[in-house]
This record gives C-alpha cells, sequence and structure tokens, in this order.
C-alpha cells in the first residue's frame, strides 16, 4: 500500500509483523515486503539510458526512472532546478548528476576547523531537461536534452548502493527495526538480525548502522502527547455537527488522551442492516505516535465494505482489545454480532472470548495464508508448494473427522510433527477450518477476492495521509461513501440460462448476490441427481463418479439442505440444492432461501426509522381507502402502480 508520511519523512502507517506464537526472534514477512526487495533490486535489470522525445506522465515518473538508470551505471541523481507559473505550475526541471555544481569554500570563523569531509561535487554536465507539453490534449513531460557524460569515475554495485541517495530504510524494514529496538537490541544487534532474517552477508543490507541510528533517533522526536488530544477536539467537534456521532476514550496516569474510538451515524445504521458479518482488521501499526489502529468493518448487500467503526489504541494488550470491544458495543448499542473475523492474535482472541461470549470467531483464511511462507518455506524448501496446495486441500474437506486424521498424516509426510506453527493452526483449527466454519454465515469471506476488497477499503482510509488529523477526515469520507455509494451502485444483468429460477433470483437480488447464485445455476446444469431410498438425493458432477453432495427435501416446509452448508457459509443456494428444486419442478427460488440482507431492498437508508414497515403498511393501507373512493381514483392508482412497478 501507500504508505503514509510524517513532517519528519517516518512511514505513519505500517503492517504489524509480530508472530502470534510470541517469540520475538519469528516475525512474519510481508509479501510486500518481497516485493519492495524486487523492485529496488535492480542489479539484473537492463535499463536503457534516456533518450531525446521520451515521455512520461509525471515528472516524478521521469525522475524515478533516471533514478534507476544512474543507480544501475554508478552514479546518483537530485534535482536541480525547476521552472513554473500559476497557469501551468512547473513546467521545465532539471536533473543532473550527484557531483554536479562547483566546489564552494566555506569560510569559518576559525580558519583551523576542518570538518574533514571531502566535497564529492566537481562540475559533472551529466544531467537530463524535461519540460511538461501538450501531446494529443493530454499533458505528459518530455525529455529535451540529455547527456550522459560524466568528468568522474562511475561506481561499482557494492559502492553505488552506499550513495546517500539510495541509503535509505524501505517502508517493510522500519516495523522490524522499531521492534527490536523496543526489545532493548543495540543499532549493531539490529544490523546482524536483518542480515540474519534476509539472507545478507555483512554489509549487504541497503542502508548503513548510521541509518538506523538516525531512523530510530528521528522516530523519538515527535510529541506523541499532543497529537491524540487534537484527535479528541475532532471528535467533539463532529459530535456537535452530528448528534449520531459517537466516540470514547481513556487516559493515562497523568491525564493524557491514551486510547480513542469513534464510529458514525450512518456506519450504525448499515450495521443494523449488515451487522450479521463484523470484519476487524488490527494489522496496522501507527509508529509515530505509537499507537494500533483497530477498524471494525463488514460487507453491504453489493458485496462492498462499509465502516463501523476505529479506534487508537496504546498498546496491543488483551486489556486495550476489550475496552475497544467495549466501545464498539456500545456505538453498536449492544447489538451482539453473530460472526467476528479476524487475525489470527491471541490477545485478540481473548479479549472476544470476554466481551462477545456468544459470538462465533473465525481467523480470517487469507490471513492465514500469508502467513505460511513465513512459518514453512525455509523447513520445507522445495517442498513448500507441495505443502501449500496439501493445506488448501485439508482447509476444504467437510468432515471434522477427515481433517483432524488427514491433518495428523500431512504433518507426518512433511516432518512436521514438532512444528511451533503448525501445532498454533492445530489448536486453534475450530475458528479456520471449514469443517468448523462452514455452520456460519461468512458472506464471501472464502473467497480469493474477499481480501482484496479488505486491503482496497484499509488503503483508501491510510493512503498519503500525514497527520491524525487528514486520517480522521478520510475516515470520516468512507463512512459517509457507505450512503452515497448505495444510492449509484447499478449492475447491468445478463440471463445465461432459460432456468426460470434465475429469471426470478434476477428481480429480487442486488447485482452482486445475483451473479453469486447465478453461478451455481449453471454449474447445477452440470449436475446429475440420484434419490436415495431414505428421500435424500445425492448430487455430484456428471464426471465424477464417488464424490458428491447429500441434499434432504421436506416439500411441506419447502426445505431443501445440503451437506456442503454452501448456503449458511454465504446466504447463496448452491448447485446441489438448486438441482433438486428443478427436478421438483421449482420456477422460483424458495422466499427463505433469498435473504433480506443479499436483497435489493436491504438497504441504510431505510434503517433510519425502526418501524419503516409498519409505516409502509400504514401508507398502502390509506392509498387503498383513498383511491377505492371514485373510479377515477382506482383508475389513476392502478395506472401509477403498474407504472412504478414496471
Amino acid at each position: 500500500m501507500t504508505s503514509s508520511k510524517s513532517p519528519n519523512g517516518i512511514n505513519c502507517w505500517i503492517r504489524r509483523q509480530h508472530c502470534p506464537c510470541g517469540e520475538q526472534k519469528c516475525y512474519i514477512r510481508l509479501e510486500e515486503e518481497k516485493n519492495e526487495e524486487i523492485l529496488s533490486d535492480f542489479s539484473n535489470v537492463d535499463l536503457a539510458p534516456p533518450y531525446i522525445g521520451q515521455k512520461f506522465r509525471t515528472d516524478d515518473d521521469a525522475f524515478e526512472y533516471y533514478t534507476n538508470f544512474a543507480k544501475k551505471n554508478g552514479f546518483a541523481i537530485r534535482r536541480e532546478s525547476s521552472k513554473s507559473n500559476v497557469d501551468v505550475g512547473v513546467y521545465i526541471r532539471l536533473l543532473v548528476c550527484y557531483r554536479s555544481g562547483s566546489l564552494r569554500i566555506r569560510r569559518s570563523a576559525k580558519p583551523d576547523s576542518q570538518r574533514g569531509r571531502k566535497s564529492s561535487v566537481c562540475g559533472c554536465m551529466a544531467r537530463m531537461y524535461i519540460v511538461k507539453e501538450v501531446f494529443g490534449g493530454i499533458l505528459r513531460w518530455c525529455v529535451k536534452k540529455f547527456s550522459n557524460s560524466h568528468n568522474h569515475e562511475l561506481l561499482q554495485d557494492d559502492q553505488v548502493r552506499l550513495l546517500p541517495a539510495y541509503r535509505k530504510i524501505p517502508d517493510v524494514y522500519q516495523e522490524r527495526i522499531l521492534s527490536l529496538s523496543r526489545y532493548g537490541c543495540s543499532v549493531s544487534h539490529i544490523m546482524k538480525v536483518m542480515q540474519s532474517e534476509r539472507g545478507k552477508e555483512s554489509g549487504q543490507l541497503p542502508f548503513l548502522d548510521r541509518d538506523v541510528r538516525n531512523f530510530l533517533q528521528s522516530s523519538k522526536k515527535i510529541d506523541r502527547e499532543n497529537d491524540l488530544p487534537e484527535l479528541l477536539n475532532m471528535c467533539k467537534a463532529a459530535k456537535v455537527k452530528d448528534a449520531n456521532f459517537l466516540y470514547d476514550f481513556t487516559m493515562n496516569d497523568n491525564a493524557k488522551v491514551s486510547s480513542i474510538a469513534w464510529s458514525y451515524g450512518d456506519s450504525f445504521r448499515a450495521y443494523k442492516v449488515f451487522g450479521d458479518l463484523v470484519v476487524c482488521d488490527a494489522t496496522y501499526h501507527e509508529i509515530t505516535y505509537d499507537r494500533l489502529l483497530v477498524v471494525w468493518m463488514g460487507v453491504d448487500n453489493h458485496g462492498k465494505t462499509i465502516l463501523f467503526g476505529c479506534a487508537l489504541l496504546r498498546d496491543e494488550t488483551s486489556r486495550s482489545f476489550k475496552w475497544a470491544l467495549q466501545a464498539f458495543l456500545r456505538f453498536m448499542q449492544g447489538r451482539f454480532p453473530p460472526v467476528f473475523v479476524t487475525d489470527v492474535d491471541l490477545g485478540l482472541k481473548e479479549a472476544i472470548s470476554s466481551v462477545l461470549p456468544n459470538t462465533k470467531l473465525v481467523f480470517g483464511l487469507w490471513h492465514i495464508v500469508s502467513k505460511l511462507p513465513s512459518w514453512f518455506s525455509y523447513p520445507l524448501g522445495p517442498r513448500y508448494d507441495e505443502f501449500k496446495s496439501e493445506f488448501h486441500r485439508l482447509y476444504s474437506l467437510a468432515s471434522r473427522k477427515d481433517f483432524e486424521s488427514q491433518w495428523n498424516q500431512t504433518l507426518t509426510h512433511f516432518g512436521l510433527v514438532s512444528n511451533k506453527h503448525v501445532s498454533l493452526l492445530f489448536s486453534h483449527r475450530t475458528s479456520w477450518a471449514l469443517p468448523y466454519v462452514s455452520g456460519y454465515f461468512l458472506a464471501q469471506m472464502t473467497r480469493t477476492d474477499f481480501s482484496k476488497s479488505i486491503d482496497a477499503f484499509l488503503k483508501e482510509i491510510l493512503s498519503a495521509q500525514t497527520s491524525l488529523e487528514s486520517f480522521f477526515e478520510q475516515v470520516g469520507i468512507a463512512a459517509n461513501n457507505v450512503r452515497q455509494r448505495e444510492e449509484k451502485e447499478t449492475g447491468q444483468i445478463l440471463m445465461k440460462t432459460s432456468m426460470p429460477i434465475e429469471e426470478h433470483a434476477s428481480s429480487i437480488l442486488t447485482p452482486f448476490a445475483f451473479r453469486m447464485l447465478q453461478t451455481e445455476v449453471v454449474l447445477s446444469m452440470q449436475c446429475a441427481a440420484f434419490e436415495t431410498s431414505n428421500g435424500v438425493y445425492l448430487v455430484r458432477h456428471h464426471k465424477n463418479v464417488d464424490e458428491g453432495c447429500l441434499v434432504s427435501w421436506i416439500p411441506k416446509d419447502e426445505k431443501v439442505n445440503c451437506s456442503c452448508k454452501e448456503f449458511e457459509l454465504s446466504g447463496v443456494l448452491c448447485r446441489h440444492a438448486l438441482k433438486v428444486l428443478a427436478l421438483k419442478n421449482y420456477f422460483h427460488v424458495p422466499e427463505k432461501y433469498l435473504p433480506f440482507r443479499w436483497r435489493c431492498e436491504s438497504s441504510i437508508l431505510e434503517a433510519n426509522s425502526e418501524d419503516w414497515s409498519q409505516t409502509f403498511h400504514s401508507l398502502t393501507s390509506t392509498l387503498y381507502s383513498e383511491s377505492s373512493i371514485t373510479k377515477e381514483r382506482i383508475s389513476y392508482v392502478h395506472e401509477e402502480l403498474s407504472r412504478v412497478l414496471n
């Protein structure tokens, strides 16, 4: 994600990397960490030199390209000068070699005082001159002049990386450095740990000891106690503007704001309709003010992520999590969520068990999968990919008995019987493995794109923030967008089969929910159904001989139940149940299997009033009595209602 920068250049929001096993030396290496290392390594990339006429979307793109070329070829660059006006802003930039310029002789009050540092400038004329121009009605930055003539020796790869321009601590390293520092590790020890964890030899990291020392020193210069009171004042001001805005906070022994949580009126209205599933993200740490960010989210009837509230906590203890959950319950007027989805965090799990004893805790599969490389890629080596495939197969098993027996067989096969992370996963299997959570509504969190939706929503909140004030404003925008997005949400409906069930569902479900059901309708046409002696149907894919699901059908109650439990999990009938309904000549999906939360009518816009249904019935009753007075009125009402229904 795009990390937020504080005034001193330190990233504000970064992902926590601690491992739930609790060991200090064990941490989770994030996927973006690997990507950043790959992107920052240009040793094997053949970058062509810039050329006259080359175009870039922005001047930053041009600077990045020239920087990468320079790093590959043994020098560094800097922005030298620019020209601008009020109409188009900056329209000319000059980028030069880092050794460009004339040597300046500094006069000191003490002639004998010498800093002993030799200047690097030597009048090098290597440079790139770019100009903003319009091409086909689109603004682009174009290279007008380029020179790669240097009057100095170019550096080798092991030397160029030590230049100040490239000696930066990547975002993904910062949380680990701060974590080690909090444990009392010295700078030299931190460097050794970083080298060991990344398989680097001494001196191969993209930064030096002094860079770590400067980073740690600058991170301590933030006045952490003054920013949260400002955030509290923003909450008070928001309460004045909106009576439905809610907030809570705690104070430390010095009467300073310690933790703070808040929510919005629209968030509560959304929770009343879509609070059957709460996703809690506590993976981001605000390092400049040393606070943990907790965000409560849900999924609306269009499959979009919606905000229920958020909090900044002083620490990651179970006590802080309990306070945050209690605040969340107060914001939601004591309505307990049936299902609570979060990361593998034992402190948070303890808090949920205490505050939400009747709520089903589920560890998001995407959180677990993101940890698998850190846990198993090293001990398994080339067998890791095989293990990962086997893990997903075990996760999807239908029977708890099969899961437990095959889990043990898998551990023996891969030699992981005594592995601490395997033991951690198995001890908490009731919170993540599908055989244990399939009876609970999880919307679409088992789909691979569910985590992408969550991440995109968090990026929207956290990207490009420079202060807690702008962060607070962005959270408010995200909360208000729930209503605006719902009003604009549309989707084109295309029929894929000639089955009446498909057409019936298209008129009731939102486009998102309909597409989920439509997929199952299409797949049901590839299934074969066989009635057993006890009236239960065995339904399986027509090419499979042994596998299948058992579907029971009770005509009196129009009740259909499948052993795959897809309806309980997602709120959408599975292909197996739909196959049986087709055999029973059903042209409509039974009412009970079109959940209100996936319907077009399930809207937070109507959730403003608890008695909206009663009000609606009152209006229709009045309409009937008033229209029945004359034939003209009956005719008029009939015409208008027909138009509305159409």
